[in-house]
């Protein structure tokens, strides 16, 4: 998705640094998303379908398809229904009520965000838009890219989230917006009543791909579509609330040590870190992409904090759904008969001493080029 055509891109394209701080730009962002957000006031009444499925071949079994419909008249009343393997909620909003029946005893976190990136391309925007006046901004090519990082971890292990939003120059609509719990790429623009929308929506990893193949004005609604009154819907909602590390760490369970692989080349010792989902029996049910100082020890860690365990999370004492970052230590050593090098300094010598004839007391000798 986004992460991927930024690494693609950056290799062709020359990229300078703006001077200065990103005020300016946070308004154009607003604007922006303004400009394609469905769910606001003074939007027209729409009815909306979508279809879910991989972007990619490779990801063909991930289970990850699915259908997203949402009938919406204002931004307190509306009515979402979503379909995914193992799971189907309907949910139906009217004023201060909110009405649920859920299917499943787990609502998959990369439905949640691509149905709400296909209306609200950036959630927390009043957050985004704070965050962006100190942003790093690169103009690259035809975009202007904002990017930052905000602290996270524990005590003991410093890390950081990172956050970015890119423009399409051009147009000024959103080409992608990424941060913790929400993200997508935008592309497919057409306009409904004022509002751009993105007619396709990339998001998540495995990455998914939402088409809209129905955006259409919401007329002749029958009586009681909106009602929340029915006794049929769940007497418990169900909801995934986002933790910073130090509060999902407070309800982690003993966990067996890690065995990680020896490691032939670079670093021995490190973080792994990724963002986890668990569910409201406190088991991981999904990971994001793994990151650490050596990927060979990507595979370990994945395994490591797919096993965790967790006491489950309370939110006026009912079990909620949780997503945080994790991070892991690792420490490994060399396959048995490596050579190894106390130093940097070692490891360029040796290198020098093998490569170069004239290095050192080396023998004399004539050459020919």
């Amino acid at each position: 998705m986004y992460r991927r055509w930024w690494i693609a891109t950056f290799s062709a394209i020359v990229v300078w640094p703006t001077l200065g701080h990103a005020d300016n730009l946070a308004k154009d962002i607003k604007k922006a998303v303004e400009r394609s957000t469905l769910d606001q006031s003074g939007t027209k009444p729409f009815h909306l379908k979508a279809t879910l499925a991989p972007s990619f071949e490779r990801d063909k079994d991930s289970g990850r398809i699915g259908e997203v419909e949402i009938w919406w008249a204002s931004p307190t009343q509306w009515k979402k229904e979503l379909r995914s393997p193992g799971f189907h909620r309907v949910e139906i909003v009217e004023g201060a009520h909110d009405w649920q029946k859920n299917e499943g005893d787990y609502f998959p976190q990369w439905l949640q965000e691509i149905a709400l990136e296909l209306i609200r391309p950036v959630p927390p925007l009043d957050q985004v838009l704070e965050q962006a006046k100190a942003a790093e901004v690169r103009r690259i090519g035809p975009m202007t890219n904002l990017s930052w990082s905000t602290p996270s971890g524990t005590a003991e292990i410093h890390n950081v989230l990172r956050s970015s939003v890119a423009l399409q120059n051009s147009t000024g609509l959103l080409l992608y917006a990424v941060g913790f719990g929400w993200g997508g790429e935008f592309k497919d623009y057409a306009d409904f009543h004022g509002r751009m929308v993105a007619r396709t929506v990339d998001a998540g990893t495995p990455q998914v791909t939402a088409k809209i193949t129905k955006l259409e004005d919401l007329e002749e609604i029958p009586g009681g579509f909106f009602s929340t009154s029915s006794n049929a819907g769940d007497s418990q909602s169900l909801q995934t609330v986002l933790l910073d590390e130090i509060s999902l760490r407070k309800n982690l369970l003993p966990m067996e040590p890690v065995s990680w692989p020896p490691l032939q080349d670079g670093l021995l010792e490190g973080n792994v870190t990724t963002e986890v989902v668990v569910d409201r029996n406190g088991k991981v049910r999904e990971i994001g992409p793994v990151v650490s100082e050596n990927s060979a020890v990507n595979d370990a860690g994945k395994q490591a904090v797919l096993a965790l365990h967790f006491k489950p999370f309370l939110v006026d004492g009912a079990p909620v759904q949780v997503m945080s970052q994790l991070t892991i230590p690792f420490k490994t050593v060399r396959p048995s008969g490596t050579e190894s090098f106390d130093s940097a300094r070692t490891f360029f010598e040796r290198g020098r001493h093998v490569n170069f004839p004239a290095f050192g007391n080396g023998a004399a000798y004539v050459l020919h080029a």
